[in-house]
């Protein structure tokens, strides 16, 4: 009994625990006091927070978005640039920047004194040269030249100098061929008459041959006289020298007629040769000219410049009534309004390695805050080849960017004017998603960018 009442009255652990902390420092007693049960709870708390931000960092995935620099709204169809085919002086404007205009609506016209002047001296040129192809035919045919009067004043003027040159020529081919013609009878008759004279002088000669065998006979029968004999021989001579002299005339005559008969027929030949070239030469003047006169015909047509399809007036080249316009030199550009249109976009070269055709996009009108308006879906159409430097507009030198066509397949704004449309010209942005990440990979490479990139100044 005894001895339980001794362990009965011994002191517990904590009576001796506070028993021994009467006579230690207080940082003692807080050291061994217990820890709380909120500081362990925190720790746990935060390790789960810090896991489930690396799983949620490896899980969420984020957008990758390239951002173009600039784009427009721009038709499918080329822009129509107003352009003048020779040099000439503005004479009048009749449109101004943004104007919409209908097919064959007049949008501006130039001087027209040159082509109306090339025009005319063709035409009198082709009127000159018809009326001369007409007096040639109608030389190689044989028939009279009567060219009838129209209401052409220049035809009809041409036509009558023509008729009096045909005129002309018919009177100097006439009296030449007369002079032919006339040599020609002469040479016939002086041919008749050497004929006449050949007979007569054959006759004369078959006579004096029989005077003479008969004075021969008389001779030898010593009746007559030799003298007689010598006479009648000397006369057979003479007549036989003189129808020898005649048969060369006759030949001499007759050379002389063939040659006068092809001397005329090859003038008559050389003539209708001559009047047959000059006839070859003028149809070929006269096509050449009308060539020339459709070409003058078609840049007189161009002296007004009409809209070929209905239109808007993109912008004007800085120029005003009265200036001289270049060939080639563009007046006016115009963007269809019937062309289906879509987006052209900038990218710097540094941001078109990950663009594809077929990437959707998201297209920001400038004009409507995309906030309160909403955005144009799209997708990429095409990209451009190569690279460009410099600015469309001021031909400065810029960072090298890619042209990107977009098509537009959701046009859906909110809040807009009512018959509101896409105008081309309209400044825009686009984001075009070329894919996504993780969220952990974007931190990562941002800490690895900037390890790698920084502490290397020069």
């Amino acid at each position: 009994m005894k001895s339980f009442r001794s362990a009965k009255t011994l002191p517990s652990k904590y009576e001796a625990n506070q028993v021994v902390r009467r006579f230690q420092s207080e940082t003692a007693e807080i050291i061994e006091a217990p820890e709380p049960a909120g500081v362990r709870a925190t720790v746990y708390v935060l390790g789960v927070f810090l896991v489930t931000l690396l799983v949620l960092s490896m899980v969420t995935r984020l957008d990758r978005v390239v951002t173009s620099t600039s784009g427009q709204v721009v038709t499918t169809q080329a822009t129509e640039v107003v352009q003048a085919l020779d040099p000439s002086l503005i004479k009048t404007i009749e449109v101004h920047d943004g104007q919409r205009v209908k097919a064959g609506d007049v949008l501006a016209t130039l001087d027209p004194t040159f082509v109306t002047a090339d025009v005319s001296a063709l035409k009198t040129q082709v009127a000159s040269l018809d009326a001369q192809i007409a007096r040639c035919e109608a030389e190689l045919a044989g028939k009279p030249y009567d060219p009838q009067l129209t209401a052409d004043e220049v035809a009809d003027r041409y036509a009558q100098l023509q008729k009096s040159y045909y005129a002309q020529r018919k009177g100097q081919v006439a009296d030449q061929v007369r002079s032919y013609n006339e040599q020609i009878a002469q040479y016939s008759a002086t041919i008749a008459k050497l004929q006449q004279n050949k007979s007569r002088y054959a006759d004369r000669a078959r006579l004096a041959k029989e005077v003479e065998d008969m004075r021969a006979t008389l001779a030898a029968a010593q009746v007559g006289s030799r003298l007689n004999l010598l006479a009648a021989t000397d006369q057979k001579t003479e007549l036989l020298r003189n129808l020898e002299y005649d048969n060369n005339s006759l030949l001499e005559s007759q050379h002389q007629l063939e040659a006068a008969v092809a001397t005329r027929d090859a003038f008559t030949q050389q003539w209708l040769a001559q009047t047959s070239q000059e006839l070859v030469t003028a149809r070929n003047q006269r096509d050449a000219a009308l060539q020339q006169l459709e070409k003058a015909t078609k840049h007189k047509d161009l002296v007004r410049l009409t809209a070929n399809e209905d239109s808007v007036v993109l912008r004007m080249a800085k120029l005003s009534v009265g200036s001289v316009l270049k060939e080639g030199d563009p007046l006016l550009y115009l963007a269809p309004l019937n062309s289906p249109i879509e987006a052209e976009v900038h990218v710097l070269s540094r941001d078109i390695g990950f663009i594809r055709p077929g990437d959707p996009v998201k297209v920001k009108l400038d004009a409507f805050n995309y906030v309160e308006h909403g955005m144009v879906d799209g997708t990429v159409r095409w990209i451009s080849e190569g690279a460009f430097t410099t600015n469309e507009d001021t031909n400065s030198a810029v960072e090298p960017y890619y042209k990107v066509r977009v098509a537009l397949t959701n046009v859906d704004l909110r809040n807009v004017p009512e018959g509101f449309r896409l105008i081309p010209g309209m400044t825009l942005t686009a984001d075009v998603h070329i894919g996504t990440r993780s969220l952990m990979m974007y931190i990562v490479n941002g800490a690895l960018r900037g390890m790698n990139e920084a502490m290397r100044e020069p």
